[in-house]
């Protein structure tokens, strides 16, 4: 995404990011389907998908037909990335009118466990804030930690929240923590040691992080 613009007023008021400008991310795990966000404007867009689980997934948007949100939503659109490979990355662009979209995981059964959502398409779609992370916290979203690489004094208290509608772990590599599995919603904390370290989820091994002491 790319900043569309400060506050007139040039004041602290976050800036907003049309989370259609520079792709859109999808991420697939097990077992959940995440999207940057669940509203749109028309137009152009590019979903950046990635498969951040330890199986095959691939991504599928098709219009919703019956009652429509507006002019095009049963236009008959369907589209589908490849199959993904666990840690492949893929780009599918799309022009979406007004509408509401299914997507879902393209792999037979995958929807069923959770990998589906809407996509909905108006004019009048919220634009994204952006906010300033709490400090000495990390937010597990989209299947990534964010943020990925975070610098603390040592003996720094580190907080984690699952924001994720799948269970997510944070694992330290060298042993000094393990949060179990989080639950969407879940928090973790642990104090950082002398040393750098890095962390994964064991659930979906791409999700990699870092502590570093400053």
């Amino acid at each position: 995404m790319a900043p569309t613009g400060a506050s007139a007023d040039g004041g602290d008021q976050p800036e907003r990011l049309d989370p259609r400008e520079g792709g859109l991310e999808v991420a697939l795990g097990e077992w959940a389907l995440t999207l940057e966000a669940d509203a749109i404007r028309p137009g152009r867009v590019t979903f950046v998908v990635s498969n951040l689980g330890t199986i095959a997934h691939g991504f599928e948007i098709e219009a919703e037909g019956g009652d429509s949100s507006g002019p095009g939503s049963g236009d008959g659109l369907k589209a589908e990335t490849r199959l993904l490979q666990p840690g492949e990355r893929t780009r599918l662009t799309l022009n979406l009118r007004a509408g509401v979209y299914k997507v879902e995981c393209l792999v037979d059964g995958h929807d069923d466990k959770g990998m589906e959502g809407f996509l909905e398409v108006r004019r009048d779609a919220p634009l994204v804030r952006v906010h300033s992370a709490e400090p000495d916290t990390i937010s597990i979203e989209g299947f990534a930690f964010d943020p990925p690489r975070l610098e603390v004094a040592a003996g720094t208290t580190v907080t984690w929240t699952n924001r994720d509608p799948a269970p997510h772990t944070v694992t330290a590599e060298d042993g000094s923590f393990d949060s179990g599995t989080l639950e969407p919603g879940q928090t973790f904390s642990a104090e950082l040691g002398a040393g750098p370290v890095s962390y994964v989820c064991r659930i979906h091994p791409e999700m990699r992080g870092e502590l570093v002491p400053r």
